[in-house]
């Protein structure tokens, strides 16, 4: 007993402490972005979000060995067969070594050769974000290698020691502007490389087996596909403000790209950590009615703190911004209608573990499908009937964000058998609450901090009368 009682306490340091280092590691990101922005002109940071485009697909020449890796890797070590893990992942690395080696070769010289009348910040920005996806990709490996070795402790340091590369572009940023962004970005990957090297490359062996690198490409690029519609739903903004108004919208649309980076950092983060426990829970029940009783519970937890978030964000941001970085002030109302949107989808994502669970992939990637269709469809929409504004930009985004979310519950309600009315009250019901409220304290409520008090205080009374008994059991 005294054993299993130590055992579930490292357990719990060892969850706390990552989801500790994500909130640490966002905090501080969220500081740098706004003293990025309070030194980089619009324009300048919409060059640097269009050249990210390129580190963003070119992540995908990996050809989904890191998505077998991270399936297959650690059933082959918890099966103790550690003659095939040590074959599998020194294929995997010497494959992501061998293809991102020669791409950023061939690209750097494409980017080059076609570069003569194009103003050299994109060029060099996009050579940088070439060697930047490169060496992330490899710092993706050795972290995926390391948690599954040895657990969340060591990579939640090594998070928390990244952030040095952040701390020195506070310094950086202000004596040579748009470049240092990269450079900083870069930094922190290598800071991470060399921590990981230990642990996840003095045992390396190059060599590829040919038979198993073809098998972890086969099954790793269904996997993958599904990523890739993701990154496409998640850039689809960007493209339609590139292609419909200009590069300096875009860097003024950052500030809604930031509020969804951070909103979705902490709910993503718990909720990765939720797929264990409904993995365990499922795998001891075999029951798909406990498999939901268990998701209710763990999405009326990400309800709540979604509710707190969005209260905060809601009042702060524009105060925040208009004192820190005014240049951005025109973003704000866009970042606040992708907030909403996001706010509905937060909650949910608990739920959608259930149907990876459940081996519902294909129904995962309808829907990723569907949203993807969404957002092209009602981003362009809005722009060209409504005009061409990073509003309508954003309104599209977050309405897809929201018809996504009915059909995640619907697919649960079909696949799962889960009860809709149910799954509403916990993950709908309480955000939509707190938007209201939120909504009529700004408009009636002049001072912002009596604004966010109040708020807070009745989304806080409303969530304990109608569900303080299910999160006290949560928490005992």
């Amino acid at each position: 007993m005294k054993n299993t009682i130590k055992q579930i306490i490292n357990r719990g340091q060892e969850y706390i402490s990552y989801v500790g280092a994500t909130a640490v590691s966002a905090a501080v990101h969220f500081v740098y972005s706004i003293f990025v922005k309070s030194y980089i002109e619009p324009l300048e940071f919409g060059i640097y979000s269009s050249c990210l485009l390129i580190q963003t697909y070119l992540a995908y020449i990996q050809f989904g060995s890191l998505n077998s890796f991270n399936r297959d890797y650690p059933q082959l070590i918890g099966a103790g067969n550690t003659g095939k893990a040590q074959k599998y992942r020194d294929t995997v690395f010497s494959f992501l070594l061998i293809a991102f080696g020669v791409a950023t070769i061939i690209v750097s010289i494409i980017i080059l050769a076609f570069s003569k009348e194009r103003d050299s910040r994109y060029t060099y920005g996009m050579i940088f974000c070439v060697i930047l996806t490169s060496i992330t990709s490899i710092e993706n490996y050795l972290t995926s290698r390391v948690r599954i070795d040895g657990g969340f402790k060591y990579t939640s340091f090594v998070l928390i020691a990244e952030l040095v590369s952040v701390i020195i572009g506070f310094v950086l940023i202000p004596k040579i502007g748009y470049y240092g962004l990269y450079f900083v970005s870069i930094g922190s990957m290598l800071i991470g490389i060399v921590l990981y090297f230990k642990r996840g490359i003095s045992d390396f062996h190059f060599g590829v087996d040919r038979k198993l690198l073809k098998e972890i490409i086969w099954t790793g690029v269904p996997l993958m596909i599904n990523g890739l519609i993701w990154t496409v739903v998640n850039s689809i903004d960007k493209f339609v403000i590139l292609g419909f108004i200009n590069t300096e919208a875009l860097g003024i649309y950052s500030i809604a790209q930031m509020t969804f980076s951070y909103m979705i950092l902490i709910p993503n983060a718990v909720s990765q950590l939720f797929y264990v426990r409904l993995g365990k829970v499922y795998g001891a029940t075999n029951s798909v009615e406990e498999l939901n009783h268990a998701a209710m519970k763990y999405t009326l937890l990400l309800a709540v703190g979604t509710c707190i978030i969005v209260i905060f964000a809601y009042f702060l941001m524009e105060p925040i911004v208009k004192w820190l970085m005014p240049k951005y002030l025109s973003g704000v109302y866009s970042a606040q209608i992708l907030m909403f949107g996001l706010a509905f989808y937060a909650p949910a994502m608990v739920n959608g573990n259930i149907l990876t669970i459940l081996k519902k992939n294909a129904v995962l990637l309808r829907m990723s499908i569907y949203l993807c269709v969404f957002n092209v469809a009602l981003s362009i929409g809005l722009v060209l009937a409504a005009g061409k504004t990073i509003e309508n930009v954003a309104l599209g985004t977050s309405i897809s964000y929201f018809i996504m979310t009915l059909i995640l519950l619907y697919a649960l309600r079909k696949y799962a058998r889960n009860d809709m009315k149910s799954i509403i009250r916990v993950s709908i019901l309480p955000v939509v609450f707190s938007l209201g409220i939120s909504y009529l304290s700004k408009h009636v409520i002049q001072n912002t901090m009596i604004g966010v008090m109040v708020a807070l205080s009745v989304t806080i009374g409303m969530i304990y009368i109608l569900y303080g008994k299910e999160i006290r059991s949560l928490l005992r």
